[in-house]
């Protein structure tokens, strides 16, 4: 089956719908696509908010449920959706949480798609845990071409003690 990026898209916000996640927003190197150059990627991470879950026990079986009864397939860390493997990410700081909270809904071949905006984008590449070079370039390429609201990203990255390089 060729892969369908709006179609997997499509299921991302059914899943919110019927209550599988509290709230999602596509991030790392997909959600580039709609605020610079994209660069090549070959999954789709979706950060999310879980209902009931707190940062300190996370069970994504309930999004695992729900994939097989879709009939999707999960192959390591991915649910394979409508041809696109699909990395759920939960929530691991009040940064992400602010992150998908804040999300741009956008639209995507007709169909609204959350995506982190490229504010809190920077600010999560910019983690300790996260802040690779290739990222740091990520972070370059959004300061370069899109319209990063810089009052925003200089609060941003104060509160959560965080610099660009």
């Amino acid at each position: 089956m060729p892969a369908d990026f709006a179609a997997a898209l499509a299921a991302v916000e059914r899943m919110k719908r019927e209550g599988v996640v509290t709230e999602y927003a596509i991030g790392g190197a997909m959600a580039l696509v709609f605020w610079t150059e994209p660069v090549a990627t070959f999954d789709l991470d979706v950060f999310v908010l879980l209902p009931g879950e707190t940062m300190l026990l996370v069970s994504l079986d309930p999004l695992y449920r729900w994939a097989i009864a879709n009939g999707y397939a999960a192959e390591g860390e991915h649910i394979v959706i409508e041809g696109i493997p699909v990395q759920f990410i939960p929530s691991h700081s009040t940064l992400a949480d602010e992150a998908i909270e804040e999300a741009s809904t956008l639209e995507y071949d007709g169909a609204p798609v959350r995506v982190i905006r490229p504010e809190h984008l920077i600010a999560l590449y910019l983690e300790p845990s996260a802040r690779t070079a290739k990222r740091l370039q990520r972070v370059a390429a959004l300061l370069e071409e899109s319209a990063v609201d810089r009052e925003h990203l200089d609060s941003i990255l104060r509160r959560y003690n965080l610099t660009l390089p």
